[in-house]
């Protein structure tokens, strides 16, 4: 990362387990102008307790009169926009947490704001940035395996062993609620695809016995416009977690498997080879999150283009949303 990144002063807005994440990276990333804040009191203490260098600030509001640089929303889904919005009038370029809103009626206005103010907005579809799905995707766009005609994804967690106290703390509303709130899947299956959605149908319930009121359980499909479908799995309640892409093309297959985060399989089969070429990568957590967080850093103080943007984000958003109304586009 260039080192007139690290002069840039950022907002921390939300200080839950990932806002502790990127206060901990963009410290570790060289950042010396860090402030935060949080409405929930017990909240702030935590992060400044793990990242001393943060200065706690009483508002989200006092946190922008004070003219950061940028502003990291780390909230929930609901004030993301709402948030986001406030940063840009104040002439902050702005990361937010995924997914991008609950509903979509305030994105023409939020575009609006970005495209007349010239400022950044990126939102963090943090598994674009992890290193297997990321070698997929080299492999898929050298041709490994021709056209890509088909994708399959799979990811379950059982939410009790996650957040074991998901009842009292799990708020499971809007566009993410339940196992939509996997939605980084469904990113990935219109990533891979890299063109436009023609038509969704989806089936999702609560199924399993972990006992709460919304989707543990949700099937996706998405027919894109030019031959080429997904199929996404996504639930609350299986043992062990499992995260699986299957890329099927018409000359071979990519798949990618991690079920932690320590390491990832990609298997490649192609025509010309006629058998599987496997490898075994060594993968850290952080590190998807640190990519995210220096390319947007980037971007600020280099004027460079960023990857994420919204109406990038607003894509699997727009599948959700048409997913849980059981309608097609």
């Amino acid at each position: 990362m260039h080192q007139s990144c690290q002069n840039l002063s950022v907002l921390i807005a939300g200080c839950g387990s990932i806002g502790k994440r990127h206060a901990r990276l963009l410290a570790e990333l060289g950042l010396t102008d860090l402030r935060a804040c949080d409405p929930n009191p017990q909240q702030l203490q935590g992060l400044l307790a793990e990242v001393p260098a943060v200065e706690p600030v009483e508002s989200f509001a006092s946190g922008l009169a004070a003219q950061p640089d940028c502003v990291w929303i780390l909230t929930p889904p609901q004030l993301h926009i709402p948030m986001a919005m406030e940063a840009l009038t104040a002439g902050c370029h702005v990361f937010s947490e995924k997914p991008l809103c609950e509903t979509t009626e305030e994105v023409p206005a939020l575009e609006r704001l970005i495209a007349g103010s010239g400022l950044k907005m990126m939102v963090g579809l943090c598994f674009r940035y992890h290193e297997g799905l990321r070698h997929a995707k080299e492999l898929l766009d050298g041709d490994a395996i021709g056209r890509l005609v088909s994708v399959r994804a799979l990811m379950g967690e059982h939410l009790p062993d996650i957040r074991p106290d998901f009842r009292q703390v799990w708020t499971p509303t809007g566009i993410s609620g339940g196992a939509f709130d996997l939605i980084h899947d469904i990113d990935l299956a219109i990533w891979y695809a890299g063109q436009p959605v023609r038509r969704v149908e989806s089936v999702w319930g609560s199924y399993s016995d972990i006992g709460i009121d919304v989707p543990d359980v949700v099937e996706v499909l998405i027919d894109f416009e030019d031959r080429c479908c997904a199929s996404v799995h996504l639930d609350f309640f299986q043992r062990p977690r499992r995260r699986q892409i299957e890329l099927i093309g018409t000359g071979g297959v990519i798949t990618v498997e991690f079920a932690d985060w320590n390491s990832c399989t990609v298997s490649t089969w192609c025509q010309e080879t006629g058998e599987w070429a496997v490898e075994q990568l060594r993968t850290d957590r952080d590190d998807m999150f640190r990519a995210e967080d220096c390319e947007f850093l980037e971007a600020v103080a280099g004027d460079k283009p960023i990857q994420c943007t919204v109406s990038e984000a607003l894509k699997s958003t727009e599948v959700v949303a048409t997913a849980r109304r059981g309608q097609s586009f």
